[in-house]
């Protein structure tokens, strides 16, 4: 185990961390069946945009619509983009591993390595170790340390199975605590909008089969099929079936979003981070929505789009032969539920809990489907109406009356991921208007929460998996006991490196107010990227050192 001493200033004695309970714990009291096995757990992100690393290819069957997929240009999403890949690869294979890392507690650990060299491999291990150093030594995760998915040192290490977070294609070939394909299906968009939980009413627009092989289509097609560098794509100059097929498909989607009327919510199929999510509240948002869709201009209208396409151009093409049959560019148009107040950058639920607001609830799914709640947090998202989320607040006084309040939604969500198989963490979006009755648009299916059947209970998005701000809860006595009782995770960019960072807020981190989840320091480009938790006596001194920490950092998405 390596040691945070060569990573902290000289004098500062940070505290020892000691998390109320962890994952590993959670997950062996949740699932009996596998309390006795060595379960590695893999809690990485993924794209479908751009190989993160040579050992480390992006997703090609199980298709994430994540922000660089959605945002980037095509033609930016290729493996010469060294920037952008290793951009990814800091968020992707350390900043988020290392941040579920904190809270997995005495079990095997899974990272990844950003690059090839003995160095590099020595880099992210120190970086690591560095972080989980302060927890107490009986809740320090096994870290193992591979270069990829296909190369998870399974016998090694004597690993039974795995647990993971999101779905890579290179984990089919282990053993798994749950199936991949069942995993996809809970987590889709579709899913939860057929399931009996109260959602938003949606429509559903499924893209109708899959474009043939690129080598069997036109010239320029067979020419692109030979360059597997570049994210797949359906050229606008195509004269083939492809072409056909991508126009088909292009126009009946436009012509479903142009038929909607506002508001809505346009939603892709599987996303994370606050990806693939449009708000559209205005007919200007709409047209312009239709344009990036289309890959057009507002005032150029509908017609034939830019060589690059839009967003539409880049996603088709990902439905294959080979994974057609989980519907990954599914399209869902849904109702926008109103709320009494906006969501903020920066929090703000009602002083009692019981006012509208954007909750994300944490809990433990058993394989006995029952419940075990972990916190009802409110999310942070971006201000620049990307709805990118950022970070989550939490009011621990408030907890024993919010998890009455959301037990019965709870348990129905509980009920339903079990039966299909799913045992583990689980973190439910809740919009809530603050009214006990229904208040939705009409065909919506709201819920009280406590299992009444009553309206203004909304669950907008279902992740089967952990979540940003499942270290809250488990920080709960660390923080209570120091008197701070507002608390909030969220990610940041930094300039220096971790000792400046430390030296900066030294009183916070030897007081126990602040202290790091994660931290990545970049040894080729400078400056670093991190995942902080700070506490706060009540919400206006959290957000005061929040403030403080944001003026003097960047903001980070996902």
């Amino acid at each position: 185990m390596g040691s945070v001493e060569d990573r902290t200033p000289a004098g500062v004695k940070l505290p020892t961390i000691k998390l109320d309970t962890t994952l590993a714990e959670l997950y062996r009291q949740a699932c009996p069946e596998n309390a006795g096995i060595r379960l590695g757990w893999v809690s990485c992100g993924i794209t479908s945009g751009v190989n993160l690393t040579p050992d480390f290819p992006r997703n090609t069957k199980f298709v994430y619509e994540d922000q660089v997929l959605i945002k980037a240009p095509s033609h930016d999403l290729n493996s010469g983009n060294t920037s952008l890949r290793r951009s990814l690869a800091k968020k992707y294979l350390s900043h988020i591993s290392q941040r579920d890392a904190f809270i997995s507690g005495n079990t095997p650990v899974i990272l990844f390595n950003l690059g090839r060299t003995p160095k590099e491999a020595e880099h992210d291990r120190r970086d690591a170790e560095a972080t989980i150093s302060v927890l107490d030594p009986s809740q320090r995760p096994e870290l193992i340390f591979c270069p990829g998915p296909s190369n998870i040192p399974m016998e090694e290490h004597g690993l039974d199975k795995l647990q993971y977070k999101v779905i890579l294609d290179g984990l089919e070939k282990y053993p798994l605590t749950h199936d991949l394909e069942t995993h996809w299906f809970l987590n889709s968009k579709a899913a939860l909008a057929r399931s009996g939980l109260p959602t938003p009413a949606s429509d559903l627009i499924e893209t109708q089969g899959y474009p043939p092989p690129a080598e069997t289509c036109c010239p320029l097609c067979a020419v692109l099929a030979t360059d597997t560098s570049r994210l797949p794509s359906i050229p606008a100059r195509c004269t083939g079936p492809r072409g056909a097929w991508l126009a088909a498909q292009t126009s009946r989607i436009l012509a479903a979003v142009r038929a909607r009327p506002v508001p809505f919510v346009l939603k892709t199929q599987q996303a994370f981070g606050g990806a693939g999510t449009w708000l559209v509240t205005t007919q200007a948002q709409k047209t312009q929505l239709l344009a990036d869709l289309a890959g057009t201009t507002p005032k150029s209208g509908e017609g034939k789009g830019k060589e690059d396409g839009g967003l539409l151009a880049k996603l088709l093409p990902l439905v294959t032969k080979e994974n057609a049959h989980l519907s990954p560019t599914t399209l869902l148009l849904t109702d926008l539920i109103p709320q009494s107040k906006p969501a903020s950058s920066t929090g703000g639920e009602s002083e009692d809990g019981d006012g509208g607001g954007d909750y994300g609830l944490t809990f433990i799914v058993a394989s006995s489907e029952r419940a075990h709640f972990l916190a009802a947090a409110e999310q942070m998202l971006t201000s620049d109406g990307s709805s990118a989320w950022i970070g989550s607040t939490i009011h621990y006084d408030r907890q024993e009356k919010l998890r009455a309040r959301f037990a019965g939604l709870m348990g129905k969500v509980a009920e339903w991921v079990a039966r299909h198989g799913y045992a583990g963490p689980v973190g439910v979006d809740v919009l809530t208007s603050g009214e006990s009755s229904s208040s939705s648009e009409e065909g919506s299916t709201g819920d009280s929460g406590d299992g009444d059947g009553g309206g203004g209970c909304f669950i907008v998005d279902l992740n089967v998996r952990t979540c940003g701000s499942v270290s809250l809860p488990l920080l709960r006595g660390h923080f209570t006991t120091r008197g701070l009782w507002c608390a909030s995770s969220f990610s940041i960019g930094v300039q220096g490196g971790r000792r400046e960072f430390i030296e900066k807020w030294r009183g916070e981190f030897e007081e126990g107010r602040m202290l790091i989840l994660s931290w990545y320091e970049d040894p080729r480009e400078g400056g670093s990227i991190a995942d902080v938790v700070v506490g706060g006596e009540d919400e206006g001194r959290l957000k005061e050192l929040m403030g403080r920490v944001r003026e003097s950092t960047e903001e980070v998405t996902f």
